[in-house]
């Protein structure tokens, strides 16, 4: 598809719309929808695209098309507040691209990766200090909604950019050992006395071991080029394939009874066999 393919596509797109927030005629929905009605919407395609990521190209495409529809119902809307519009959304982005990629659109040169992102952050704060913006710290803008493990990642990503971080995975590796030591002492029920107060304040302290755990493994994972987060879901993905199986197996072998009343036994052969009969899952 040429270029003027696209700008074809693209007007009959947002035509379409402004027809659907249009007045006189338009959609009662559409015409509802406001920044924070579509905020959730947002979110909810965005994982939706990454799930068909997982699915094939033909369900990347729809989901595509479904986000930019609601990106674009931002820009109409902005447009009819008068504060922005998708053509200054598209403007804004495409001057940031050639902002950020001096090596690209200019006559810089990088040796990889890592001075690219480096870069990006040194061309981010100048940016800030030419707008009169106060300074910004690495981590700031972090999405409060960004899923646990990712936001994990993301922080361990941005920390690494600037040289602060793990120089080997074996040193990831070093610390989750140490984590993973502290983590199983709070647990220890013979470490001291224990009335109500100690065991509130050990709670606390399980909970946080618990996650400074969970915070190293996210970074061990990027250290070995995965995400934690994707691991974490194809992990889910896989249970749910294997239980599916089990409840499956559990009808056919015990149809007279419920699966709650099988018995830990019955169910550990049960998940053994799913785990062989699923085992490319």
């Amino acid at each position: 598809m040429t270029n003027t393919d696209t700008h074809a596509s693209l007007t009959r797109f947002l035509d379409i719309i402004a027809k659907l927030r249009d007045p006189q005629g338009g959609c009662p929905w559409d015409l509802k929808q406001t920044f924070e009605s579509l905020k959730p919407l947002l979110i909810e395609e965005a994982y939706e695209v990454g799930d068909a990521i997982e699915s094939g190209e033909a369900a990347i495409r729809e989901e595509l098309g479904d986000l930019l529809s609601l990106v674009a119902l931002f820009g109409q809307i902005g447009s009819e507040r008068s504060s922005f519009s998708f053509a200054s959304i598209l403007d804004g982005i495409s001057d940031k691209l050639v902002r950020r990629h001096p090596h690209v659109f200019g006559d810089e040169r990088v040796s990889g990766t890592q001075e690219v992102l480096k870069n990006w952050e040194e061309i981010k704060q100048q940016e800030r200090a030419q707008s009169g913006k106060p300074d910004k710290g690495l981590l700031d803008g972090l999405p409060r909604s960004l899923p646990s493990l990712q936001k994990a990642h993301e922080i361990g990503e941005r920390c690494s950019r600037i040289g602060f971080d793990w120089g080997s995975r074996e040193g990831v590796a070093e610390k989750i050992q140490e984590e993973l030591g502290e983590f199983l002492d709070e647990l220890d029920p013979n470490r001291s006395e224990r009335n109500e107060q100690k065991i509130a304040h050990d709670e606390k302290k399980i909970f946080e071991e618990f996650g400074d755990l969970l915070f190293t493994l996210a970074q061990y994972g990027r250290h070995l080029g995965f995400n934690a987060e994707e691991a974490l879901r194809a992990a889910n993905n896989k249970f749910l394939i294997r239980f599916k199986h089990l409840e499956n197996s559990a009808k056919n072998k015990f149809a007279d009874k419920a699966i709650s009343e099988l018995g830990p036994e019955a169910l550990e052969q049960l998940w053994n066999q799913a785990k062989a009969a699923t085992r490319q899952s």
